[in-house]
């Protein structure tokens, strides 16, 4: 919660600052709005640097995508729910390194079919209709379950789905991709379960 609290300080701090230098109709129009931002000062070097570190978060955040989608996808593996070869271990690594490559080349051929915000905004609508249903189920558990108030995941849910909505407004595009990737699983799901039965 603390290192949650300081981020998000910072993220605000240098919102302020962006807005502060190059205004908002040009952080929206950007591509790379704290690049557009630091322009303004007339420091090239700075820019570079800006560059480089947005560089280096994107490829962070795009490792950490792949190595967690690849685990749900060894998981569902394991249960059976999708094909068993994806969660072959490497026999010295002990990774689902089939799961890992499988999952990094469709996320790799999805940034190139895709527009790269785009795909951007149908990850985030993914993750964000996620955590929604894993506050919703939070809420619902027992109390002798809970680790935190009830209020917590009451929050949760409801930020998680203020930003859905945000979503929506921002880009229809990847709330139709989104729901019919979701709608396609829930049918897959249905269908294997008929015929397991």
């Amino acid at each position: 919660m603390l290192s949650l609290a300081i981020s998000t300080v910072f993220y605000i701090c240098v919102g302020l600052v962006a807005v502060g230098l190059a205004g908002t109709s040009a952080l929206a129009r950007s591509p790379s709005p704290l690049t557009t931002a630091m322009n303004e000062t007339h420091r090239a070097a700075a820019s570079s640097v800006i560059s480089v570190g947005a560089l280096l978060a994107t490829a962070s955040v795009l490792l950490t995508s792949i190595l967690g989608v690849s685990r749900m996808a060894y998981a569902m593996a394991k249960r059976n729910d999708i094909p068993q070869a994806l969660s072959r271990l490497h026999p010295k690594h002990k990774t689902p390194y089939y799961s890992i490559w499988i999952t990094g080349g469709l996320m790799t051929v999805l940034v190139i079919i895709i527009d790269l915000s785009k795909a951007v905004a149908i990850s985030t609508f993914a993750l964000l209709f996620y955590y929604s249903l894993a506050n919703i189920s939070a809420f619902r558990l027992k109390v002798e379950k809970r680790q935190y108030p009830q209020l917590v995941p009451i929050l949760g849910a409801a930020s998680c789905l203020a930003l859905l909505i945000f979503i929506f407004f921002a880009s229809p595009t990847a709330w139709i991709i989104g729901s019919a990737g979701l709608i396609s699983g829930l049918i897959y799901y249905i269908a294997r379960n008929n015929i397991r039965s």
